[in-house]
């Protein structure tokens, strides 16, 4: 599959999309910029594979790139991250609203455990839009780098906020963990828009999106009851052992 394409003009039906969505997503809370919103609809509507947002809030942004991806006719997924479950809440309630609950899964965790229970989920657009400090972005940006395909696009939000350079402003530092991590290394920077700096890892990850790739595997046995996780552990498992090896000593005893 190829890379997601980063328009360079737009035509004049995709403007006029764009600021209807601007306009829809005017009563969502939310700290985006007009360019922010626009460049996440550029991104999610020529999505090549899977996007992840990193930080959900209220849903500003997960809405955007749903209606995208909706103008689009485009059926790749869409999931959003938070770590606050009263946030999901209302952004869930957001999407209802706006009309695109359907495409966009949230989900209640951070990334680190998103792909250790999802290992096979390879993005092809991220937007992180988390922790914005030095360390929180630093955190994120480690948790993604082995998922992150070469071609993958990574959109940094306030990566170009006035506050990220400044010492005294801690809870700022995207620019910083960019320089620390595998993005300064691995990654070309494909500019700012708003106060986002986009990214397309060019080396270091596991390889192009690719639509042949087995889908990944979510693993929610540890969110059953205990009943149900020993038959999934223990009693089943066995089970089918147990059936294989008669299975296996069954042609000898044919008769």
């Amino acid at each position: 599959m190829n890379d997601t394409r980063v328009p360079t003009r737009d035509a004049p039906s995709r403007t006029a999309r764009k600021l209807a969505v601007l306009e829809a997503i005017g009563d969502v809370d939310g700290w985006l910029l007009a360019d922010d919103v626009f460049k996440l609809y550029d991104l999610a509507y020529e999505a090549a594979g899977p996007i992840l947002e990193i930080g959900t809030f209220h849903g500003r942004s997960a809405i955007a790139m749903a209606m995208a991806l909706r103008d689009a006719g485009n059926p790749v997924p869409l999931v959003s991250l938070d770590v606050d479950p009263e946030a999901l809440a209302t952004a869930g309630e957001n999407a209802r609203r706006k009309g695109v609950s359907g495409r966009i899964t949230l989900v209640r965790g951070s990334a680190a455990a998103f792909f250790r229970a999802t290992a096979g989920f390879v993005p092809a657009v991220v937007f992180v839009d988390g922790d914005h400090s030095a360390a929180g972005a630093t955190r994120d940006l480690r948790a993604l780098e082995p998922h992150v395909p070469d071609g993958g696009l990574l959109f940094l939000h306030d990566y170009a906020d006035p506050r990220d350079p400044d010492p005294a402003e801690g809870e700022y530092g995207v620019r910083q963990a960019v320089g620390q991590t595998w993005v300064g290394r691995q990654c070309e920077d494909l500019g700012v828009f708003g106060v986002g700096g986009l990214f397309r890892r060019r080396m270091g990850g596991p390889g192009p999106v690719d639509g042949s790739r087995r889908p990944p595997t979510i693993d929610l046995v540890w969110r059953d009851d205990v009943a149900m996780q020993y038959r999934q552990r223990v009693r089943w498992p066995l089970g089918r052992r147990f059936r294989r090896a008669l299975g296996r000593r069954r042609p000898e005893n044919a008769g």
